[in-house]
Formats: C-alpha cells, sequence, structure tokens
C-alpha cells in the first residue's frame, strides 16, 4: 500500500513490487519516487529495507522500443568501464540468476512483449543542469571535458558481448537517412509554428545534409571507440564544481571519438536564450583545451589528431543534425506534444545549423588556437 501512494498508475507500482520481488534478495521494497527529466525511459528511486538497514537505489524501466541486445550492449561498456577503473558510472545490480536484465509481459496490444528492468546503484550528487541548461562554471567545464577523456581511455580494449550492439547505425552511416526521414514528416507537417519553421527550412536541411554526408570518406582511419553519444550537462552529476556523477548509456556506441567530442561542444557551448544564437568562443577553447591536455596525461587515448582538428567544424554541423533528428523524430512520433516547448528546441537547432554554416572560418580559428 504504502508503494501505491508514491505512484499514481497503481499497475505500475504492483509491476515494479512483483518485479523486485521476483528478481532480486534485497529485502522489502518500503518507498519508491519517480525520477523525472527523461524523456525515453522511465527512472525511479527506490528504496529496500533489509535487516533495518535501508538503501537506495536507481531502478530503470527502458522504453518498450528498446531491445535486450542494445541494452546488454550498454551494461557490458559499464562492466568493461568499472573494470578499467572509471567509478562515476553505477555499478550494475544483478538479478538473483546473475542476470543484468528483468523483464516482465506485456499486453498483447504492445508493439514488443516484453518491458526491460535494470537496478544500479544510487549515483550521489547534484543535478545541477540540463540539455538545455548549461551554465556551468568555468571548474565545472574543467571537470566535464576531463571526465569525457578518462571515459575515452577506460573504454579502451572494449569487446561488445556476444549478440549485443546498438541498433542505430554509426553516425556516417546514420546521417545520410535523415533527408528520407525528414521528407515523410514534410509530407505530413501542419500549421503549427513548429511545422513552420520546419518547413521554411528544410530545403537548406536538405543542401545541408548533402554538405555532412559528403565528409565521410575525409573522416575515414579516424579514432573509433565506445561514445556516450547523448553526453551534455544533464546528464552528469557534481559536487563542489566538480564531475561525481556519469550516467545515461543507453545510446552508447562505437563510433568516431570525434563525433562525441563534437556532440558535447555542441550540447555545452550552445547560446540559449534570448541571446544570439552560435557557440560561446571562452567555454568551447576551455573544453576542447581541457580535453586535449587531460588526453595527453592518459595511457589509451591521446588529443585529437590533426585530422580530428581539420574535421571537427564539420564534425560540429553532424553533431548539431544528430541532436535536430532528435527533436524531430521525437516531435512527429510522440502524439500531444507541446508545440511551444518544442520549438524552442526546434528553432534552437535550425538556428545552430545556419550558425555553424555562417562561421566556419571562425571556428576553424578557434580550433587551431585551442
Amino acid at each position: 500500500m504504502v508503494l501505491q501512494l508514491q505512484l499514481k498508475n497503481e499497475s505500475l507500482a504492483e509491476t515494479i513490487f512483483r518485479l523486485m520481488e521476483e528478481n532480486y534478495d534485497l529485502g522489502q521494497l518500503i518507498h519508491v519516487e519517480e525520477i523525472l527529466g527523461g524523456y525515453c525511459n522511465k527512472s525511479y528511486a527506490i528504496w529496500m529495507s533489509n535487516e533495518d538497514q535501508k538503501c537506495r537505489y536507481f531502478l530503470r524501466l527502458y522504453n518498450s522500443n528498446t531491445s535486450e541486445h542494445e541494452i546488454l550492449f550498454e551494461h557490458g561498456l559499464l562492466n568493461h568501464l568499472r573494470s578499467n577503473g572509471f567509478t562515476l558510472s553505477a555499478s550494475i545490480i544483478p538479478c538473483r540468476n546473475g542476470a543484468t536484465v528483468a523483464h516482465t509481459p506485456l499486453p498483447d496490444n504492445q508493439q514488443n512483449n516484453r518491458l526491460f528492468l535494470a537496478l544500479f546503484t544510487f549515483l550521489e550528487g547534484e543535478d545541477k543542469y540540463s540539455w538545455t541548461y548549461s551554465n556551468l562554471t568555468d571548474k565545472e567545464f574543467v571537470s566535464t571535458a576531463e571526465v569525457l577523456a578518462h571515459f575515452h581511455h577506460c573504454g579502451h580494449g572494449f569487446k561488445k558481448p556476444f549478440g549485443a550492439d546498438r541498433v542505430q547505425p554509426r553516425i556516417m552511416n546514420f546521417i545520410p537517412t535523415f533527408k528520407y526521414t525528414f521528407s515523410s514528416f514534410l509530407e505530413h507537417a501542419g500549421d503549427g509554428q513548429c511545422d513552420w519553421i520546419f518547413k521554411d527550412n528544410f530545403s537548406t536541411i536538405c543542401k545541408t545534409l548533402d554538405y555532412a554526408v559528403s565528409f565521410d570518406v575525409k573522416f575515414k582511419g579516424m579514432k573509433e571507440l565506445p561514445i556516450h553519444c547523448d553526453y551534455h550537462p544533464g546528464n552528469l552529476k557534481y559536487c563542489d564544481e566538480k564531475v561525481v556523477g556519469f550516467f545515461d548509456l543507453d545510446w552508447s556506441k562505437i563510433d568516431y571519438r570525434l563525433f562525441d567530442v563534437a556532440l558535447g561542444l555542441i550540447y555545452f557551448t550552445s547560446i540559449w536564450g534570448d541571446q544570439a544564437e552560435g557557440l560561446r568562443q571562452d567555454k568551447f577553447n576551455l573544453f576542447l583545451n581541457t580535453y586535449n591536455e587531460a588526453c595527453s596525461r592518459l595511457n589509451h587515448i591521446y588529443p585529437l589528431t590533426k585530422q580530428e582538428q581539420s574535421y571537427l567544424v564539420p564534425m560540429l554541423t553532424i553533431a548539431n543534425f544528430y541532436v535536430l533528428n532528435w527533436e524531430l523524430v521525437y516531435f512527429y512520433n510522440t502524439p500531444g506534444l507541446n508545440d511551444d516547448d518544442y520549438f524552442l528546441y526546434i528553432d534552437h537547432t535550425i538556428g545552430l545549423m545556419h550558425w555553424l554554416l555562417l562561421n566556419e572560418d571562425e571556428l576553424e580559428f578557434w580550433v587551431n588556437n585551442s
């Protein structure tokens, strides 16, 4: 009854209670609180009581469209990172049978017939920021860039578990599909403000996509390793201006290291709000300099190579398209979304696309002088 009072969805409360009883020997489930902020999966803080000891855990209920082999890829990478000394990510709590994933049947009318669950240690620290709020202090920027370098370093030697992988293709196989995806959305676009800004910029979006795709051959040979693929301020926890928690690796995959760095720069240094569009030069240089300096101190990763430096600017455009694709897919495939909220996101990302194209020479100067 206590559990049901914590969640409005009584069926979900019963499901969580049953899954914990069936799969774990951690005591009695006494309290559940939903953790808001995610877009794809559902997350909860849960408290277990065992012999008068209370312990908090992090429970993730994966989106029903997520396949088990994607989850196993994420879990394999998490275990590998911790074995290599990366302690900022949560540890997986194995089920009673040793598996890292539990599951429960879903009603027959669901697209997939199972709901997947995983339990982790709870990461302490403060959730200070989000992907649209990135006013970090300089010390936090330094810590953030150092952590990304350490993550790339600790991913060294990772081998995908048998049958486990990310369904989404690597970025230079993925980005050529965007034009088809966007064209299908254009056919069904309505009269909302998100629809109009998308339609007004569709021609430029397609031309810029062609430009981005043309770099595929020039990227060949660049460093590939496990990447976070969603490295933004909302996926980190802070304490005393240092990163103390690193999470949400469910989009992780093996891809170009440069893509992860570029995506981080897009997320962390973008200007939001009523200010002019673009990236913040001081934060851009601080992030990039710190990342390279951290790499120079580590054994299994090195600073950006000349090739990577040469193509960081076009990779910024590619990373920005990656964000735009997510926004448009989520907007057009999710009924009932608030048009005003998503106009903020889509308008920002399309505006940044134009800014990146207009300021390529300036960005090259930033990179060469970082």
